[in-house]
């Protein structure tokens, strides 16, 4: 049996899952299942919610105590979330065999570096989509104990095509995996010539220079998703153009994949200073349904994948006033080489070898 942990589930105060943890955790089960493998989950309790429908996927679903609530802020209250996730993540390391752990942040390797102990009855595997952990002055610290707590982790799964692991047993996989049952159908959905912004609303998202932009250009923009704060969703809300619409709420799946898939566009606003080395589903889920991502240049290059890149918010009018000249250069019209790249039957080759490996 492999168990599959994400002990870091965050949601709204109506317990909703933020984000794409659902998605991931019922992706990952159903290449594991298909392996022939029995799968035992171990989750917080909002990614638990999301899957209680999928038994037919797992085992056996555990809830873990803690859930992080998005909402609020403070020093004692992000001081009591570490306490949580140290929680979680100390029982699931209670369990003897493979485990999977395939969302971990910098607090993981924290504890691993200064409470676990290896066991020849555990075997470890993780997944990472960033190396690089947002400290300031401290940035050099949090990676000297990321790089030594890799020396207690028997696997790694990256993410990030450019990425340098410095382990011995790494492979590439993308976050998201291409399954052309489930995509095929989007593809042929027709798109509107409109772009929309869409997944958690952080402040990683340049989203004032992004609207700032937006009043020289005439075609419609939807952004919508959670917001970190009340105050930004209402100040960008009074700000917005007339052709812009902006939600402040959690998508459901399938709204999230109805607005993308029906658009011509997406736009990714990411902050790069803060985004460096990151993965990007929402890209990934637009090259899959179709849809032409516009993005930061940097983003585009350091995934390897294609896209309409720019290096500032003052060159959106310009890109999509001709954007027939940019998809020609850009290669936009074909995405068979990522759809195979990127497909089912790398993502099984890549978790065997990985999970499997005595």
């Amino acid at each position: 049996m492999i168990t599959m942990c994400d002990y870091y589930g965050m949601c709204d105060e109506n317990g909703v899952c933020v984000g794409h943890p659902v998605k991931v955790t019922k992706e990952y089960g159903r290449i594991l299942k298909s392996m022939g493998e029995d799968i035992r989950l171990q989750c917080s309790p909002c990614i638990a919610a999301g899957v209680e429908d999928d038994r037919d996927i797992f085992t056996d679903i555990d809830r873990l105590p803690y859930d992080i609530l998005i909402t609020g802020n403070g020093i004692i209250k992000r001081i009591a979330d570490k306490f949580k996730l140290f929680k979680n993540i100390g029982i699931v390391l209670k369990n003897t065999g493979t485990i999977f752990f395939y969302q971990v942040d910098f607090f993981f390797f924290l504890y691993i570096l200064v409470m676990y102990r290896k066991s020849k009855d555990r075997r470890i595997v993780i997944l990472i989509y960033h190396q690089d952990f947002t400290g300031g002055i401290f940035a050099g610290i949090l990676k000297k104990i990321y790089l030594k707590s890799l020396d207690k982790i028997d696997g790694v799964v990256y993410t990030g095509m450019d990425a340098k692991v410095p382990h011995k047993n790494a492979r590439w996989m993308p976050d998201f995996i291409y399954n052309e049952d489930e995509y095929l159908f989007y593809q042929s959905i027709p798109k509107s010539d409109r772009v929309v912004a869409l997944g958690t609303m952080s402040r990683y998202k340049q989203l004032e220079e992004l609207l700032d932009a937006w009043k020289d250009i005439d075609i419609p923009l939807i952004i919508a998703g959670r917001f970190d704060t009340k105050d930004r969703y209402e100040r960008l809300s009074h700000i917005a153009p007339d052709n812009v619409t902006v939600y402040d709420r959690v998508l459901s799946y399938d709204e999230y994949m109805q607005l993308l898939s029906e658009s011509k566009y997406s736009i990714l606003p990411y902050d790069m200073e803060q985004y460096k080395s990151r993965t990007s589903g929402v890209l990934l889920e637009s090259i899959y349904c179709g849809v032409i991502p516009i993005a930061p240049m940097a983003l585009l290059e350091q995934n390897k994948l294609p896209g309409i890149g720019y290096k500032g918010f003052d060159e959106l009018k310009k890109i999509l006033t001709g954007n027939d000249d940019v998809m020609g250069v850009s290669g936009m019209n074909d995405f068979s080489s990522i759809y195979a790249a990127y497909g089912m039957e790398r993502a099984k080759d890549t978790l065997r070898s990985m999970l499997w490996r005595k």
